[in-house]
């Protein structure tokens, strides 16, 4: 299942650009067959809560889904930035809030980082802070409140850790490590794709040796695909000659991949930063 987005990350988005792409924030009930104890809280009424303490829209995404009537109430993100916090450079602190309203999904609030210069969306991994889940019963409005305030509130840790990141310099054999680990991660031990297509700058400033750049590169790289690379000419089980055949990455869409993937990432550059400052 593929996803609806708006990702402008520049601008804050309206309500009404986020209807657009993602109707299931503004649900009016819950998918047929929830529990009598699902407490249904539009994700709309929410964001509304969130944006009365000064958070703005910056993306709308949701999953597409092929069972009809079911778009309505499928999985959806929404990404939040509050004019005025913390910021490193050209790196500025997020709230990710994921929910759906057919049993899909509890309120999951993530701690996301945006990279202005790239467009680029991140989510740190649990293991930096852990994510906070609300389940469909009793006060969410104000437990997602509480659980942004918190998230919030560490962010000046998180930012430290980029820091941190800025300053650690690899060599080319420790960047090629950090690249083949998150190749295997995305696109499992036998692809056939060279590790180092992941290491190639998008644009100039990236192309530096810190951690920082190379964890961004790597992470922009696989979600956004359309790195090219070749299956080389081989015999199939059976004996057969199949030629070189040309394939390319894809770009990530899924909700649930994306943010499995940025949380994977993030936590091998982590361990990579307590590696070069141990």
């Amino acid at each position: 299942m593929n996803a609806n987005t708006n990702y402008i990350g520049r601008k804050a988005l309206t309500l009404e650009q986020v209807e657009k792409v993602a109707p299931s924030i503004f649900a009016s009930h819950a998918w047929e067959g929830v529990s009598e104890r699902y407490t249904f809280i539009p994700t709309i009424k929410v964001v509304e809560s969130l944006m009365s303490e000064g958070w703005q829209i910056m993306q709308a995404q949701q999953q597409r889904t092929r069972i009809e009537g079911k778009k309505f109430f499928t999985k959806h993100l929404v990404r939040l930035r509050r004019e005025g916090e913390l910021a490193v450079d050209d790196v500025f602190p997020e709230i990710v809030l994921i929910n759906s309203h057919d049993r899909g999904s509890a309120y999951q609030m993530h701690a996301g980082l945006f990279r202005l210069v790239c467009s680029n969306g991140l989510i740190v991994a649990d293991a930096t802070f852990s994510k906070i889940s609300v389940r469909h019963s009793g006060q969410i409005v104000d437990e997602v409140r509480k659980s942004a305030d918190i998230i919030a509130s560490e962010m000046p840790r998180v930012l430290t850790g980029v820091e941190t990141m800025k300053l650690i310099e690899l060599t080319k054999d420790e960047q090629g490590i950090f690249a083949e680990a998150a190749k295997r991660i995305k696109y499992g031990e036998e692809n056939a794709m060279l590790s180092n297509l992941l290491l190639e700058p998008r644009r100039y400033n990236d192309n530096s040796n810190d951690l920082w750049s190379t964890f961004n590169r790597v992470q922009e790289n696989i979600t956004k695909g359309g790195r090219r690379y070749f299956i080389p000419a081989h015999k199939d089980e059976e004996g057969n000659y199949v030629r070189t055949k040309s394939r390319k990455t894809r770009k990530i869409n899924s909700i649930t991949e994306d943010t499995k993937i940025n949380k994977a990432l993030w936590f091998l550059a982590e361990e990579m930063k307590k590696i070069k400052t141990a």
